[in-house]
């Protein structure tokens, strides 16, 4: 039986469809296991808790699903007003073990003594113990950690030292720097072996 053009065109128009039905699908089912995670902020204004949720939500859809594959389970993820230890002592973050389970809370807090974390910070601390759950599941070994270079902070610091700049924009140079400089032995050019130009030398 001979093809025409307009049933391959039909195939490929049912083909991309259904790509896109799943590219939504996923997308959905993203955002239903995000809020099924009960990311629970318990504190802060409307405009934190909405800063806070920008901040978090790609922690939490990075490491999740790799928690999920070594079979550990974040059950929720509160944010609190403070936290502290057993000592008194403030705390950023605290990781809670459900009865010796594979299941776990993470609580985060908002405030460390009277200052307001940013975003940023909180979503870090985040970060930080799923990241050491997944190690401790996946029984991974950190085999190489790297330092600062030695020179980063003196080069940070000899940035921020500018020479200071004339009327006309250039680098003004030290008086002894300038009289070294002016008093540098000039060195002669050769006289060319083709001549005098332009009779220069007439």
């Amino acid at each position: 039986m001979r093809s025409y053009p307009g049933d391959l065109t039909a195939v490929v128009l049912a083909v991309a469809g259904a790509l896109v039905l799943m590219v939504v699908l996923s997308r959905l089912f993203s955002w239903y296991r995000l809020r099924a995670l009960r990311l629970c902020l318990l504190t802060g204004t409307h405009s934190q808790r909405a800063a806070l949720w920008v901040a978090l939500a790609p922690v939490v859809r990075e490491f999740v699903p790799l928690l999920d594959k070594t079979g550990q389970q974040v059950r929720a993820i509160v944010l609190v007003p403070t936290l502290s230890g057993s000592d008194g002592e403030p705390l950023v973050a605290e990781v809670e073990q459900l009865s010796g389970s594979s299941s776990f809370i993470v609580r985060l807090a908002h405030r460390l003594g009277g200052t307001v974390r940013q975003p940023d910070e909180v979503a870090g601390a985040l970060a930080e113990d799923l990241l050491y759950l997944y190690r401790h599941a996946a029984a991974v070994t950190v085999v190489r950690q790297t330092a600062p270079a030695a020179g980063a902070d003196a080069a940070v610091h000899s940035a921020t030292l500018r020479k200071p700049v004339g009327r006309n924009g250039l680098a003004t140079l030290p008086r002894n720097a300038a009289q070294t400089e002016a008093e540098e032995t000039v060195v002669p050019f050769k006289a060319s072996p083709l001549g005098p130009r332009n009779n220069q030398g007439s």
